[in-house]
């Protein structure tokens, strides 16, 4: 048989031996250009922290998807220049307490249907921080005023890495900030980007 084009896993991938699924193989990815994953987008912009703020934002996986993040941009707004820590952690339980919002995601595609994924902010400190399974990544975040922002972003899958992948509703990756001093004036936009399947 000749090689055919199918999927696999969200892929589009070429069958080499062009026998199907689950005899055929070995498969070639075509390209993750434009995956068949259903693919959101979540953002919040120019909200205000809590004093000391621990988690700023989490994303909390879901029953039965694998939720693939893609892209965490965050740009920061401040009267007084300054640089904070941000720490991108993954937890095994939820927060308790506090004061945080739901953001509600948009598919790139409106075949997509909702996301399963939950998105929140926090504009008060949680009064529990759920289990750390640990620190992913970590970097500093230099907010400015109006015009000289500066961003951090944080990147995955982009050049055959892996993305960071929440399987189960058990599953929480969490922006925090380590109780930094804020200026008075801080605000902060994050722009999310992630897959389903």
């Amino acid at each position: 048989m000749s090689a055919i084009t199918t999927e696999r896993d969200g892929f589009r991938v070429l069958d080499v031996k062009g026998n199907g699924f689950p005899n055929g193989g070995p498969y070639v990815q075509s390209a993750d250009n434009e995956p068949e994953r259903a693919t959101f987008g979540a953002g919040v912009s120019g909200f205000t922290l809590g004093t000391a703020p621990t988690d700023i934002l989490t994303i909390q996986g879901a029953v039965g998807k694998v939720v693939r993040i893609k892209s965490i941009i965050i740009n920061g707004n401040s009267g007084t220049t300054a640089a904070y820590p941000l720490l991108l952690i993954r937890r095994s339980s939820a927060n308790t307490a506090g004061t945080s919002t739901a953001v509600t995601p948009t598919a790139h595609d409106t075949l997509d249907g909702s996301s399963a994924a939950t998105v929140r902010y926090y504009t008060a400190n949680a009064s529990s921080l759920g289990t750390s399974v640990g620190t992913m990544h970590v970097g500093r975040l230099v907010a400015a005023n109006a015009a000289n922002l500066d961003r951090l972003a944080l990147q995955y899958s982009w050049q055959n890495d892996k993305a960071i992948i929440l399987r189960g509703a058990s599953d929480y990756l969490v922006l925090n900030m380590n109780g930094a001093s804020l200026s008075a004036t801080t605000t902060l936009d994050i722009d999310l980007l992630w897959t389903e399947e």
